[in-house]
Order: structure tokens, then sequence, then C-alpha cells
């Protein structure tokens, strides 16, 4: 599937022009968000992988969704902020078997990214303010963190960005619900980005939060 929608501007009042990735031409089921199938808006590939078999899957999912008080699994989609969204991807990063979400150049070349849009998902949210049967209740020292890891042509490391979606060290009780600009430019060019979870909250079979951030206007040097 293969979809183009951008929009260009300069970027913070310099002379350099950016386009943002905004996800709008994603084509969502009646229910509000579309999964099973990666999504290009050129020249960014964001790449699904589901597994018809057992209906699992990580990478992106798309939706519209802001559901903001399901606590469940069925509630995947969501983005937890009360405001209305317009379309927006949903990373879900399988931890258990190391599976990033991952989203690529997909002419072969790099571009810079400037910076994205991220919030949390209202399914790791809920859990993280409330535990689960499978997740704490967080408390001080607790913390989730989405971690971007930009690689170059040759398949090298670029660099990291590091969000805290839910930081309760150093006295803090903060889970993100609003739309939060973070800054990628420290990733350097890149050809592909993969993102990942950690949190405080790990067990046996792994991180126990679950891993699903919410992205939306993605601005890059074209």
């Amino acid at each position: 599937m293969a979809l183009f929608v951008a929009s260009c501007e300069p970027n913070n009042g310099d002379d350099i022009k950016t386009m943002t990735v905004t996800f709008s031409n994603a084509m969502l089921l009646e229910e509000g968000y579309m999964n099973q199938m990666s999504y290009t808006e050129k020249p960014w590939t964001f790449v699904n992988e589901y597994d018809q078999s057992y209906g699992s899957w990580n990478g992106f999912a798309f939706s519209t969704l802001n559901d903001t008080k399901t606590a469940t699994f069925e509630n995947q989609y969501s983005v937890f902020c009360t405001e209305t969204p317009s379309t927006f991807a949903v990373a879900y990063y399988e931890a258990y078997m190391n599976n990033p979400a991952v989203f690529r150049v997909s002419d072969g070349q790099v571009r810079t990214l400037r910076s994205v849009e991220v919030c949390n998902a209202t399914y790791p949210a809920l859990t993280m303010r409330d535990g689960n049967a499978w997740s704490k209740k967080f408390a001080a020292g607790d913390w989730f963190k989405v971690i971007f890891t930009g690689y170059d042509v040759y398949g090298k490391v670029s660099g990291t960005v590091e969000f805290y979606a839910a930081d309760f060290r150093n006295g803090k009780s903060y889970i993100c619900s609003e739309w939060t600009k973070i800054d990628l430019s420290s990733l350097g060019a890149v050809s592909k980005i993969e993102i990942t979870m950690d949190s405080s909250d790990t067990g046996e079979w792994g991180i126990n939060t679950p891993c699903y951030i919410c992205l939306d206007n993605l601005v890059y040097i074209p």
C-alpha cells in the first residue's frame, strides 16, 4: 500500500524546508483503525508484521481512536488524550521476542529527522496508573520509556533518543497524556529507525508494561 501526503514548511524560521508525515491517507476500517498492513507515506514505510494464524503483530497500526477509559487489550489502538485526534500511528514493540517497530526510507537513500509528536496509548497508560493482573501500578521510582534508534545507510547505529512516557522518579508522578514533541535531530542521516521500549516493571518474561506508543507529525528534511 503506497500513499503520499505531506506538508512542506520552513523549520522554526530558518531556511531549511521540512516535510511532515501525517498518516492522513491511512485507510482505516469502520472501527476506526487499520492493522495487518504496512503503510507508505513517501519516502517512509512504516512496517506492520501481522500473524494471521495467531492474530499477533508488531510494528505499526493506524487509528483515530481516543477511548481513554477502557483499560484492556481490546483498546490497544486508542491514544490517551482527550483531544479528538486526526489519524495517528500506534507503534507496538513485541518485547518478549525483541521485535521492534520499524520505519525506514523506502527509496534506498537517507533522510534527517527533525521531530515527532508522541503520546501514550490508553492501554499502557491505564495499566501504569491502576495496575492489572499482569502489570504493577506505578509507584515511586517507576518509569516507562520509548527508545528511537537510528541506523545509517550501512546499517550502523547513528544515534539514540529516549523519551520517558511515564516517570515516577524523583518525586514525579507523570504519565504522558498529551501530544509531546520529541527532538530526533541527533539521530543524524538515517535509513531506518527502530522503536523499542523499556520499563521498571519487568519479570521473568521481560517487560510487564504493555509496549505501545502513539506517534504523529513526523518532521524530516527531504
